[in-house]
């Protein structure tokens, strides 16, 4: 969750983006499983944190709300060390 919401902070992303962009920057010590990411993302969306939007076909391309942007901001703290 605290993933992806950094990454979304930086630019919108499809999901697959997501899973490579945390395999990337943790020398692939944690590469989370579609299982994981589609899901918690689902959630995001229903909690107002993220919107998705069709792109590329089926594809969805994910970024943050203001409620997300704020939710991002109240918990900087615990991001600093993060991804």
């Amino acid at each position: 969750r605290a993933a992806i919401l950094k990454l979304l902070a930086e630019r919108p992303m499809h999901g697959y983006e997501m899973i490579q962009e945390i395999g990337e920057r943790t020398q692939n010590l944690w590469r989370p499983s579609p299982g994981s990411v589609y899901p918690t993302l689902q959630l995001l969306v229903d909690e107002g944190l993220l919107v998705a939007r069709e792109s590329e076909g089926s594809k969805k391309l994910f970024e943050l709300t203001d409620d997300g942007r704020a939710a991002l901001f109240e918990r900087a703290h615990d991001f600093e060390s993060g991804l």
